[in-house]
């Protein structure tokens, strides 16, 4: 249970200063990483400090006019719903501009629109801003109180000591942030590129096959009783035929030109039919977003033909289902186990694709105990 809100007229309590709050806060952030260091982090300066609110934010733009928290920590418990606001008016839209900002007592008089700091009974504020190493804004670490707030050169060396590490979660946030766009961003060129190779080998060279084809059994029909001519015009159908067969192979495995069309269950029941194993299929008619459903299509068609040709298995189950925002896509066989998803690009082509989605890829393979190759993609709002 939360401790009661404190009032301005209740003494305050002796407080680690210098190197014990330094101690004090270190300690209790020892050891945590990512969002749990900064949940940490304020928690145990809002302890060290004797303060009401203490909190980390995120600037949106790069002027400092709006704000994201990250994690905060209010009257003895943390702040759970993610919080955006404007900054106008507010003692952190002067931090873009310098590097502390503090208010020891009457902040509301002297930001008289600061809504939030009213309604809180806040009065006193410590903030330092944070920063990247190329001096990039990325927000502000902040410390409030209800009552005046002794504010010494040490405590705000403590705070910019705290706000550096903190500073550095945030710049490796938004480099991984970063990193992710530009995978998928990737990803994307390179499907947009398959597609229109795909499309045009179904658009050319597939109909001219086709045509050729249609020209090759007209021909048949003119020949008489010339036998000879007659086995060479079917050994041409055959070899025609098979180079069709080979191409339309060809533009499904750069892209599924039916899958937008007939979308993902009709499509991987195609490959099923096709396949050279036994096919057990179990797949979700829920809508699919065109990436999570082309990166299911890929798995599903390079484990098919791994089980085929390199796992001599005789039976396939491929299960694809919808769970809460994530889709699961598993293919398992009874063939010889072993596959090593680092030893070839495709298993490798798919990490690639389901980590720019956001997603992961996991390979089990026991020598003699079959194949399972499992996917899990996002597929909520993005």
């Amino acid at each position: 249970m939360a401790p009661p809100t404190r009032t301005g007229t209740e003494q305050r309590a002796a407080r680690p200063r210098g190197r014990e709050l330094l101690r004090a806060v270190a300690e209790g952030t020892a050891g945590a990483v990512g969002d749990e260091f900064l949940r940490s982090l304020t928690r145990h300066l809002a302890g060290a400090f004797d303060a009401k609110l203490a909190f980390v934010a995120e600037s949106v733009g790069p002027d400092g006019r709006r704000a994201r928290f990250l994690a905060g920590w209010l009257d003895g418990g943390p702040i759970e719903e993610p919080i955006e606001y404007d900054t106008d008016g507010q003692p952190c839209a002067l931090l873009a501009e310098q590097a502390v900002l503090a208010v020891p007592e009457a902040l509301t008089t002297r930001f008289p629109a600061d809504q939030t700091a009213i309604e809180l009974g806040l009065e006193s504020y410590l903030a330092v801003c944070l920063r990247a190493a190329d001096g990039t804004h990325l927000g502000h670490l902040a410390v409030l109180d209800g009552r005046p707030m002794e504010i010494d050169d040490d405590d705000i060396a403590a705070l910019r000591i705290f706000a550096a590490r903190a500073a550095a979660e945030l710049e490796r946030r938004r480099q991984e942030t970063a990193l992710q766009t530009s995978r998928q961003r990737i990803v994307e060129i390179a499907d947009d590129e398959r597609r229109r190779f795909g499309r045009d080998l179904h658009d050319g060279a597939q109909q001219r096959l086709l045509g050729v084809s249609n020209l090759l059994r007209v021909a048949r029909g003119t020949l008489g009783d010339d036998a000879q001519a007659h086995d060479l015009l079917e050994a041409a159908g055959r070899e025609l035929a098979q180079a069709h067969a080979e191409l339309r192979e060809l533009a499904r495995g750069l892209h599924p030109v039916a899958l937008s069309e007939r979308g993902l269950a009709d499509v991987l029941g195609s490959l099923a039919v096709h396949a050279p194993v036994a096919v057990d299929l179990e797949i979700t008619e829920a809508p699919v977003p065109d990436d999570a459903a082309l990166a299911a299509y890929f798995l599903v068609a390079e484990s098919l033909s791994n089980a085929g040709k390199h796992a001599r298995a005789t039976s396939v189950r491929v299960r694809v289902a919808v769970k809460g925002e994530e889709l699961h896509v598993e293919v398992a066989d009874d063939g010889a186990g072993g596959a090593d998803a680092t030893a070839g690009t495709g298993l490798r082509g798919l990490q690639d694709r389901m980590h720019a989605l956001g997603g992961h890829l996991s390979v089990h393979s026991p020598a003699g105990g079959g194949t399972r190759v499992s996917g899990v993609m996002p597929v909520g709002d993005r």
